[in-house]
């Protein structure tokens, strides 16, 4: 763990960090100085630096700022989920109570009667999506959490997880010491199926709270042409007019990511967006979101009210593939890592070794973790994890008879209509009868929608002729140079509203006078 200081009083070129007390042979460490994001990258690269040259007794098990105040900590995020106690665990092992017991204490039935309304039918009721079974995996420390509102990974994708951030230090991050797994079933909601997909983006579960990367409208592109804007961070309520859809209708207070497509498990392919977004040499790693209740806030903070309001997509039984039921999980067991690598890590490192170390791409008095970059080594470790499985529960399924289905999420087909324009721009005029537009709103709504449904995305043959217009005008069709009046969005109903109020007002004068 690494602590940082904000300066009050910045000295002319670095700000002294030294090591805290009980570090064998500690040492001063002149950092630059610069925004906040620079100052941790530069602590980071030091302490490691600091680490390589001095060996492992160097590291200490902390930094202390040096006469000024510290209120920052650098973490790599911990993705972990609800304290799940050992009582509240089922009677074969599974997760026992669902998620609301576990993190509100309240009965499932009273939370799940929520205030959450879909943003469309198919929303509300089951999907035609096929039922899919597999296994997921966590890194855990001693403590037990429910993989709720958290990400999860496959096999090869925890593993450069631990690769790439966990195993690079003594003790390991987050005092992380084992791997679980977990037997989960996911149905896909319909407004996904449509689309050719079953997963949604993955996104990143900090502390239990969904922290993006949202889309929170468009921006241009270099050609002038707008394309989809992204924000981090938790989602941010008032961006809700620049995300709305063509018929006018908000999410809800949700993020596009879960009112337009239901609370959907996401994944993401390493090496794709969102993250790392660099060659990965695990083949196949994947990491998930798995959303439950209130996922707009952290563990700390998350209630009843919330929790109603946004249910999340884990449920009792087999998922439905409705928006509020996407999936459901059972505890299968954990393994240590200690068990799958060549030495006890506290061994190694009071024999003077180190597991791994990023600098030199190799450990020291091992050679378990050499080559992140090395395919045939990382598809070695990747066995050998799973060897252990299946030795340590042979009464269970072999992860390779029951893979993960493909990470099929589509950025391109997922965002599609933010590389429209903006549903609610420029000036509007009705199609008629006659006019160019009028002819393709007709056969929109009369043959298209049957014949060529992915030409309108978001529309059902419920839709009304406006909402045709909407869209069509939305995706640059000469023939709609202008959307249709009186489909309104946020600003505009405020603005009807005032208008129908100063009619009103009018009328009562005019009452009067006779």
């Amino acid at each position: 763990q690494v602590s940082f200081c904000r300066v009050k009083s910045p000295p002319a070129k670095a700000v002294p960090v030294r090591a805290a007390a009980g570090v064998r042979a500690s040492r001063t460490l002149q950092l630059p100085l610069g925004d906040m994001a620079s100052y941790r990258a530069a602590a980071l690269t030091a302490l490691l630096a600091a680490t390589a040259v001095g060996g492992a007794d160097d590291v200490g098990s902390a930094l202390t700022c040096e006469d000024e105040e510290c209120d920052a900590a650098l973490e790599l995020r911990q993705l972990r989920g609800v304290r799940r106690h050992s009582d509240s665990l089922g009677p074969h092992g599974g997760p026992g109570p669902t998620v609301i017991e576990d993190q509100l204490g309240s009965d499932v039935s009273e939370v799940k009667n929520s205030t959450w309304k879909p943003w469309s039918q198919d929303l509300a009721q089951p999907s035609g999506a096929p039922l899919y079974t597999f296994y997921m995996y966590r890194a855990v420390s001693g403590e037990t959490y429910s993989p709720i509102n958290v990400n999860a990974a496959n096999l090869p994708g925890v593993l450069w997880y631990l690769h790439h951030e966990v195993v690079v230090q003594y003790p390991r991050k987050f005092q992380i010491t084992g791997i679980e797994r977990y037997k989960v079933q996911m149905r896909a909601t319909e407004p996904l199926v449509r689309k050719g997909m079953h997963f949604g983006p993955r996104m990143a579960m900090d502390r239990g709270q969904d922290t993006g990367p949202h889309v929170c409208g468009r921006q241009k592109a270099a050609a002038g042409n707008p394309e989809p804007s992204f924000c981090e961070g938790a989602f941010d309520s008032t961006k809700e007019a620049e995300i709305m859809a063509a018929n006018g209708k908000s999410y809800g207070g949700l993020p596009y990511e879960y009112g337009r497509y239901g609370f959907n498990v996401g994944c993401n392919k390493l090496g794709e967006y969102p993250f790392p977004m660099y060659e990965v040499y695990y083949p196949n790693s994947t990491w998930y979101t798995l959303p439950g209740s209130c996922p707009s806030k952290t563990f700390d903070v998350a209630d009843k009210k919330c929790a109603k309001a946004e249910p999340g997509g884990l449920c009792k039984g087999e998922p439905t593939g409705a928006g509020d039921c996407t999936w459901n999980y059972e505890f299968m067991g954990r393994v240590g890592i200690d068990e799958f690598v060549e030495t006890p890590v506290d061994a190694l490192h009071k024999s003077g070794g180190r597991e791994y170390d990023p600098f030199t791409d190799k450990g020291i008095r091992t050679s378990f973790w050499d080559g992140i970059n090395n395919t045939a080594a990382n598809s070695k470790r990747v066995t050998a994890l799973r060897k252990l499985f299946a030795t340590k529960f042979s009464n269970q399924t072999l992860d390779e008879e029951m893979p993960s289905p493909p990470c099929d999420f589509n950025f391109g087909m997922f965002y599609k209509e933010f590389w429209y324009k903006a549903p609610f721009s420029g000036p509007c005029k009705d199609a008629v009868e006659g006019d160019d537009c009028y002819t393709m709103v007709h056969w929109g709504t009369s043959e298209g929608i049957y014949s060529h449904p992915e030409y309108y995305p978001g529309l059902t043959a419920a839709s009304s002729l406006k909402e045709f217009q909407q869209l069509l005008y939305m995706q640059g069709k000469a023939a709609c140079p202008n959307r249709p009046c009186g489909i309104a969005g946020k600003e505009e109903s405020k603005e009807e509203d005032g208008e129908k109020k100063a009619d009103s007002e009018e009328e009562k004068e005019e009452k009067k006078k006779q």
